[in-house]
C-alpha cells in the first residue's frame, strides 16, 4: 500500500512540475513577443551562449575576444546560468543571467546572436525578428563519430526537432575543411550560407608567440615543472558515466613516456569531459604522483597548446590538436561497445591505435614521429581538405561588419 502511494504522488508531482514548466514557457515566450513589439533590434549588439548557458568557452569565447581587441563597435553579452563560475570573462562584457529581466530584452535586441550548440528557440524565450542574424558556430570540426542526421535514431526525437527548428534559424555556419563543408550540407538540416573561414578556437593554434606564456599560466596554476613534459590524457563521454574505460596504470605507463622524451620528468594532466564535471569521483583514475585532474580548467584548447602529447580515444580534440603536428595516440578500450558508427575507421586514421595498457606501452615505445607527420600530412591534405590557417575569428568579424545594419 505504502509502494502504490509513493508511486502516486511521484506521478503527481511529475504532472504538476511537467505543467509549471509549461506555464513558465508559455509565460516567457509571451513576454519575449512583447518586448519584440516594443523594443527595436540593436546594431552592434552581441549576445553570446555557448553549451546551453554552462560555459565561457570555444568558438563564441574566441570570435568574442577577437572582436574586443579589434571591433570595439560591438557591444557584447554572455548569457551564463545561475551560479557559473564567470571569473575569466573580460570585463568589456556584459554577463547576463538566464530568464532574468535583462536576458529576455538581450535576446530579443541584440543584432547577432551566437553560440557553438543546437537551441530551441521556443525553450530560451526567443522569436527571431528581422535585423537579427543567427550565427552557429557548431563546436565540432572534424568529425569522427556520426552526427545529426546520421545519428538521428540514437540522438532521438527531441533532439532532431530542436536541430530542425535551430537550423531554420540560422544565418551562418562554419567549416574548417571540405569534409565539414560535405556534413553541414547534407546533414545538419541546413540550406543557408557556409563560411569556410576555419573554427575560430583553432586560430590559437596558429598564434606561436602565445603559447609559451600559456604554458607558463598551466605551470604555475598546478605546481607543474616548466621543465616537465606534458601529457594531455583526454577522453571522451560515455553515457552511462561509466570511468571504467579510463583507468591506466601511470605507474607502468609514465616510465616509458619517460624513456620516449629522453629520460625526462613527464606530467600527465586528465581531462575528463564536461559532462562528468562534479559527477564522478575521479580519485582512482589519478593513481600516481604525475598526474592532475584538470577537468575544470576553462579552456580545453589552451590545454591542447600547451602540451606535448594528446592521448585520447573517441573525441574530435584528436583532429584540432594535431594541427600542430604533435603526437596524438588513442587508447579505446571499448570500442564495440561504444560505437555509434564512425566516419572512419580507426585503424586507417594518422594516430596509432591501443585497445590494452600493454598496446599503449608497445606504441610509446615504437612511436616513429617522422612517419607519423607524413601520415598526418596525408591525411589533412587528401582525405579531409583542411583549410585552417588562423583568420577564422577575423573572417567572422569582417562578415559580421558587412552583414550588419550599420553598413547596410
Amino acid at each position: 500500500m505504502k509502494v502504490k502511494i509513493k508511486v502516486v504522488v511521484r506521478n503527481i508531482g511529475a504532472v504538476i512540475g511537467w505543467s509549471i514548466n509549461r506555464v513558465v514557457k508559455i509565460f516567457g515566450n509571451m513576454l519575449s513577443l512583447g518586448i519584440c513589439c516594443v523594443c527595436p533590434v540593436h546594431k552592434n549588439r552581441v549576445v553570446c551562449w555557448s553549451y546551453d548557458f554552462k560555459q565561457y568557452s570555444c568558438n563564441p569565447r574566441y570570435l568574442t575576444e577577437y572582436l574586443l581587441a579589434n571591433n570595439p563597435e560591438f557591444d557584447i553579452y554572455w548569457v551564463f546560468r545561475n551560479k557559473t563560475d564567470t571569473s575569466s570573462v573580460d570585463e568589456r562584457i556584459h554577463c547576463v543571467r538566464k530568464r532574468s529581466w535583462q536576458y529576455f530584452l538581450i535576446m530579443n535586441t541584440a543584432e547577432f546572436l551566437i553560440t557553438n550548440s543546437r537551441t530551441d528557440p521556443w525553450r530560451i524565450y526567443w522569436h527571431k525578428r528581422s535585423g537579427q542574424k543567427y550565427l552557429q558556430l557548431w563546436h565540432g570540426g572534424v568529425a569522427l563519430k556520426r552526427v545529426e542526421r546520421d545519428a538521428k535514431t540514437k540522438l532521438g526525437f527531441s533532439y532532431v526537432q530542436k536541430a530542425i527548428r535551430d537550423s531554420r534559424a540560422c544565418d551562418l555556419m562554419i567549416s574548417g575543411c571540405s569534409l565539414q563543408t560535405e556534413l553541414v550540407k547534407s546533414k545538419f538540416w541546413y540550406n543557408g550560407e557556409i563560411l569556410e573561414c576555419g573554427i575560430p578556437r583553432n586560430d590559437i593554434f596558429f598564434h606561436k608567440e602565445l603559447h609559451a606564456l600559456l604554458r607558463n599560466k598551466v605551470c604555475c596554476l598546478y605546481g607543474v615543472s616548466p621543465d616537465s613534459r606534458i601529457v594531455l590524457y583526454a577522453p571522451t563521454f560515455r553515457r552511462n558515466r561509466s570511468i571504467e574505460p579510463y583507468r591506466i596504470d601511470w605507474e607502468k605507463v609514465v616510465s616509458h613516456l619517460s624513456k620516449f622524451y629522453g629520460g625526462g620528468e613527464v606530467t600527465v594532466l586528465l581531462r575528463l569531459h564536461p559532462n562528468l564535471l562534479g559527477r564522478v569521483d575521479v580519485s582512482s583514475l589519478i593513481n600516481h604522483w604525475t598526474v592532475i585532474d584538470v577537468t575544470k580548467y576553462h579552456d580545453m584548447q589552451e590545454l591542447l597548446c600547451i602540451s606535448d602529447m594528446l592521448i585520447t580515444d573517441y573525441s574530435s580534440s584528436m583532429f584540432d590538436y594535431t594541427m600542430q603536428m604533435r603526437p596524438c595516440l588513442l587508447y579505446a578500450t571499448d570500442i564495440e561497445l561504444y560505437d555509434r558508427g564512425y566516419y572512419f575507421d580507426l585503424q586507417d586514421l594518422p594516430y596509432p591505435l591501443a585497445r590494452t595498457e600493454q598496446e599503449l606501452i608497445a606504441v610509446i615505445d615504437s612511436f616513429d614521429e617522422h612517419a607519423y607527420q607524413d601520415k598526418l600530412q596525408t591525411f589533412f591534405t587528401d582525405r579531409i581538405g583542411l583549410m585552417e590557417s588562423g583568420r577564422a575569428s577575423s573572417s567572422l568579424a569582417e562578415w559580421m561588419v558587412a552583414h550588419s545594419m550599420a553598413n547596410l
